[in-house]
């Protein structure tokens, strides 16, 4: 019996698998050179009372191969079984010898364990049959394990079907995350778990592979490095390979190894090209089927990968046999992949043959239709592997690659393409603003929707849009459909249909994602629309984090991404200036507001011209904001700017309206707000009704104050628009806290509204307050009287009127009634 080398490593779950198949009248432990089945029988025979014979060619005399046998049973069994007085047979006696073999091991008290290591050396036909008569009809007294390269011919099938056959096979005894790692730390080895799993990815678990690596890093001062160049070409390992495994595959597979070696995967289809021969496919099944060597791909075209370090010992060698052929059959691949339309794997193995005269070929006429299919990342690598000095006739290609990754690209002469990039700065797809010409094709179509959105018609964009996103899907272009994404996010988002923008980004995060295009710009657009979509539903932080993953180097982009990461600095607070209600309102974070301001008047001058209605939010955002914290100078600014952009708007109505009720003139503000022309921004109409209200409320009439917000309410609650009601003014904010649960339908989103007012605002109300005054606050909503309270705490009058004014003070009010309405919005009464 063979002796366990010194590094052993023990997988008990093998010998549980072997104890296992113990019951089965047969196991076959079949699997290629090197996959350590002596070994593991070895180990698992050392504790067992097992017959171990090690055969070799010479037992394929019948005499020579039976009196090994008997010789292993006879050091097994009792002293006084029948197996002692069987003799070898002679001649052609064998079949009375195979009957009384049966009869003495029939006899044993309990079943021996046989086990015929190296099986593959029995060839010939008399010992072949002799087994296959033995187990035809098994005997009672005997377990038998067969341990081969291959499944011997002894009609095995049959004792499967039959449920007498045990199997443990290659892919059982390759070895495990696990036990790599045991074997390395055996070997005196320290790898990270990174490098031991890379080390059996490239072996494929491999047994002698991995004990060979494990050895060979005993020397190796830089871990990565030996994983990394991992392969087939050490001396000791090639020759393994050559002697072990190549040398004894069928004639003419060694050389089909070695052609196919240049690719990864290889369909049959074409390594019948690459080997020229027709039987390729056949050959390679067979291998499949009973060897590691090759195994098969899981797709369509029914492709067969090579074991990784048996392929690269196969491509050093092909390399050494025949210098020049690896580019030949790089040359046939590639023709291949671009018949069968796989152009990335052509594009491959143009590059590996140093094809330039057929990279160009084959870049003329599929990269640009690869580029809008998503397969995008072959034709940039190849397009690199080029340089600068490149085809005139690949420049589209070039451009439209450097457009998707979000690199600033060379404007192209083609009118199409030269629109595309304009849009992919932020630029109007065309100087005059005109239509796109009626080109044919998606693209076109996505561009006349482009076209359409910056003249603010967004009913046309968005029905362009979505026959267009259609169609890309179903020609499986996932560029364009990125790019219609980030188009009927934009319609949706002006367009007053919040959840179909959002919908539409969250789409396209999950196609860039997927593709790899973390700096698109259409992905900018789409990041920039949730931007805005978490500031108007008041997640400010969550609008930040966008705003800031927007950021490319192209364009507008920059611009936008600083807009809404000011406007989330800005964040929403409950308290204001000017309010004719509240006096001398505390100021909270007052510089993080001041400095999110800035940043938003940055980014307005940094956008340069916008169509009219991102004009529009910026504006709005802005000046909104000034007039917020009171800085006059600063909203008449984007005012002026405001006329000169969005002349005849009903947002620079909206703005005059804000810049008069911060001056304490109602009369003008309401003669703003009469004007009633078109709205730019879905947003617009909610802030007009509840600037209405505050001229309402300070007119005295509560009814239509209440009238007007629920209204406000109405149009907010479609698209969940909460941030204009963080910035009304308090008066309206205390009305809407006053009147819970008297909106009726709107009730629900009403609640939703107070309830993040209240925990968007930057100092809460209750770490204002000292304990003492919150139990007062409390008290307040009731009807008793100071005195009353007062009694209730067993404290004096005066020391509650004490708590009552500091209340006061540091709520920013001047009466009861008022602290009440901030404390229920606060929720602490």
């Amino acid at each position: 019996m063979p002796l366990l080398p010194p590094d052993f490593v023990t997988r008990p779950r093998l010998l549980e698998a072997l104890d296992a198949a113990a019951g089965s009248p047969v196991t076959a432990v079949c699997a290629p050179a090197g996959f350590g089945k002596t070994t593991l029988l070895a180990e698992w025979a050392a504790n067992r009372p097992v017959a171990w014979v090690s055969l070799d060619a010479e037992d394929n005399d019948p005499h020579r191969f039976w009196s090994a046998i008997l010789c292993a049973l006879e050091k097994t069994v009792p002293a006084d079984s029948r197996v002692h007085a069987v003799a070898a047979p002679e001649g052609s006696s064998r079949a009375d010898f195979l009957a009384e073999l049966v009869d003495a091991l029939d006899a044993l008290p309990a079943p021996v364990r046989l086990v015929l290591d190296d099986f593959q050396e029995i060839v010939a036909a008399a010992p072949l049959h002799d087994v296959t008569t033995l187990i035809r009809t098994p005997p009672a007294g005997l377990r038998l394990t067969l341990s081969a390269r291959s499944d011997p011919q002894l009609q095995l099938a049959r004792l499967q079907v039959q449920g007498d056959l045990a199997r443990v096979g290659a892919d059982d005894l390759r070895f495990t995350t696990g036990e790599t790692a045991q074997l390395l730390q055996a070997t005196g080895v320290r790898c990270s778990e990174d490098d031991v799993r890379r080390l059996v990815e490239r072996t494929a678990g491999w047994t002698a592979a991995v004990h060979w690596a494990a050895v060979s890093l005993r020397t190796v001062a830089d871990v990565d490095a030996f994983l990394t160049q991992l392969d087939g070409d050490d001396r000791s390992m090639a020759g393994f390979l050559a002697d072990e495994v190549l040398a004894r595959l069928p004639e003419g597979a060694p050389e089909l190894l070695r052609r196919i070696s240049v690719c990864d995967a290889v369909p049959a289809a074409l390594a019948r090209e690459l080997a020229a021969r027709e039987d390729a496919g056949a050959v390679l099944a067979e291998l499949e089927r009973h060897t590691f060597l090759v195994a098969r791909v899981d797709d369509p075209s029914g492709s067969y990968r090579v074991q990784p370090l048996l392929r690269s010992y196969l491509r050093a060698d092909l390399d050494l046999r025949y210098p020049g052929l690896a580019g030949e059959l790089h040359a046939t691949a590639a023709r291949w992949f671009a018949g069968e339309e796989r152009i990335g794997e052509a594009l491959e193995h143009a590059v590996a043959g140093l094809d330039r005269e057929g990279i160009v070929e084959l870049l003329r006429a599929h990269a640009v239709g690869c580029l809008l299919a998503g397969d995008d990342q072959a034709v940039r690598e190849t397009l690199a592997h080029l340089g600068e000095d490149l085809d005139p006739g690949l420049a589209a290609a070039r451009a439209l690659a450097a457009i998707q990754s979000g690199e600033p690209a060379e404007p192209s002469a083609e009118p199409l393409l030269a629109r595309h990039h304009a849009l992919a700065e932020g630029r109007p797809p065309d100087s005059s603003g005109a239509a796109a010409p009626s080109e044919p094709g998606t693209w076109a179509e996505l561009d006349r929707a482009w076209s359409s959105l910056y003249r603010g018609a967004w009913r046309d964009a968005t029905t362009r849009v979505r026959d267009a996103v259609d169609t890309a899907r179903r020609d499986g272009q996932d560029y364009l459909v990125l790019h219609g994404l980030a188009a009927l996010a934009v319609a949706a988002g002006f367009g007053d249909s919040q959840d179909e923008a959002r919908a539409a980004c969250q789409e396209a995060v999950e196609l860039a994602t997927r593709h790899g295009w973390p700096r698109s710009p259409w992905l900018a657009v789409c990041r920039l629309v949730l931007a805005c979509d978490h500031l108007l539903r008041l997640d400010p932080a969550a609008a930040g984090r966008e705003a800031r993953d927007a950021a490319t180097p192209l364009g507008a982009f920059i611009g936008g991404a600083a807009l809404f990461d000011g406007a989330a600095q800005f964040r929403s607070t409950v308290q204001v200036k000017n309010s004719a209600q509240v006096k001398n309102p505390p100021q909270f974070g007052g510089e993080d507001r001041r400095d999110g301001l800035e940043t938003m008047r940055h980014a307005r001058h940094e956008l340069g011209e916008l169509p009219a209605a991102p004009a529009a939010l910026v504006a709005v955002l802005e000046h909104h904001a000034a007039v917020f914290l009171g800085e006059a100078l600063h909203a008449n600014e984007v005012l002026q700017w405001a006329r000169d952009h969005l002349p005849h708007t009903r947002e620079l109505d909206l703005m005059q309206a804000w810049t008069h009720l911060a001056a304490d003139r109602p009369d003008d503000a309401a003669a703003a707000l009469r004007s009633r022309r078109a709205a730019l921004l879905p947003t617009t109409p909610v802030d007009a009704e509840l600037t209405g209200a505050a001229l309402a409320l300070r007119a005295g009439r509560r009814t239509e104050a209440l009238r007007t917000l629920e209204h406000a309410l109405g149009l907010a609650a479609g698209g969940d628009l909460v941030r204009p009601f963080a910035l009304a003014d308090p008066a309206v904010r205390h009305l809407l806290v006053d009147h819970s649960g008297g909106f009726g339908r709107l009730d629900g989103f009403a609640a939703s509204v107070r309830d993040r007012l209240r925990r968007f605002d930057p100092a809460p109300v209750d770490d204002r307050l000292t304990e003492r005054e919150q139990v007062v606050l409390q008290r307040l909503p009731s009807q008793r009287s100071l005195d009353e309270i007062a009694a209730d705490l067993t404290v004096s009058v005066n020391t509650v009127k004490t708590h009552v004014r500091a209340i006061y003070v540091k709520l920013g009010v001047t009466n009861r009634r008022d602290a009440v309405l901030v404390a229920r919005e606060h929720g602490l009464a």
